[in-house]
């Protein structure tokens, strides 16, 4: 009897290993045999890269919203996109990501097909609608809908609230009123006390003491900045107190740097050269500083 019973388990021990052994076989003939990959054209084809919401003046909606779509799931992969902040990953067959920065961008695949990597082209993207903190900041706008925002900014109550004073070696020092100054300008002498800048088409209004307008033009900024610089703010307008700066304002050539920026301060700085010399002395090149708070 006992005989028999390991027979019998013997039997199913050889039968047992002679399946694993051909299913062993069968994958590694996959594996070594994978068939052809993809191609670069077919992969284009079976992905998309979109953008479905058009630009609004009345919605936060628009073509920062971009929708990601891999119609082939069998190419396992991920998403490379382009980001402010460098290269952002997604391993995602149908996604849609929400830039929040505006610009030139880059999204293409990569995945793999037939044991080997395949990448797709790249998918070009424009992003203009996001909502800038920069336009928060200088007009109050909470969002790109909020059309009827204005934010009005004066002088710091403070001594040497707008100065000529030094940058050299591109040094712009803390944002403290009368540091480093050269030319400090008693504010009340100034023409114009306070500066409005309205988000709605980015109108900019200047304001004489007597509360007439001065001088109205347009406001735009950038984040292209020196080293030190926070932004550019760039008018066809001249901010309040430029007149008494030892440098010539001639428009939109010549922006003023942004050292410092929140909700209840700006601090301005506008050179007397936008352009670093390979050697300076902290004291060669002059600018003039503006310390501005919003009027409550």
């Amino acid at each position: 009897m006992k005989a028999k019973i390991y027979g019998i388990l013997l039997i199913c021990l050889l039968v047992g290993y002679g399946c694993d052994a051909i299913e062993d076989e069968l994958l590694r003939d996959d594996f070594n045999n994978p068939g052809t990959p993809i191609s670069q054209a077919d992969l284009d084809a079976a992905i998309s890269v979109t953008q479905p919401i058009p630009n609004t003046d009345d919605k936060v909606e628009g073509d920062q919203y971009v929708v990601i779509k891999n119609n082939r799931p069998d190419i396992g992969g991920v998403w490379h996109l382009g980001w402010s902040t460098g290269e952002k990953i997604v391993g995602s067959d149908n996604d849609t990501i929400i830039y929040d920065t505006n610009g030139e961008y880059d999204i293409y695949y990569t995945g793999i097909s037939a044991n080997e990597i395949v990448t797709s082209k790249k998918f070009h993207v424009s992003i203009t609608n996001c909502f800038d903190e920069y336009d928060f900041l200088l007009s109050g706008a909470v969002d790109k809908a909020d059309k009827t925002a204005k934010k009005t900014w004066k002088f710091m109550e403070v001594t040497g609230a707008l100065y000529n004073g030094m940058y050299g070696n591109w040094k712009y020092y803390a944002p403290v009123p009368n540091q480093n100054s050269w030319g400090t300008v008693n504010t009340a002498t100034v023409p114009e006390q306070t500066m409005t800048f309205e988000f709605d088409g980015h109108k900019m209004t200047t304001y004489l003491a007597s509360g007439a307008v001065s001088k109205e033009g347009i406001w735009a900024y950038t984040h292209n900045t020196p080293e030190g610089v926070t932004g550019e703010l760039i008018t066809t307008a001249p901010v309040i107190g430029t007149s008494f700066s030892w440098n010539v304002w001639s428009g939109v050539n010549t922006p003023y740097w942004i050292t410092s920026i929140s909700e209840d301060l700006l601090v301005l700085c506008f050179p007397s050269t936008y352009n670093k010399p390979a050697e300076v002395a902290d004291w060669d090149i002059d600018a003039m500083y503006f310390f501005l708070v919003p009027v409550e």
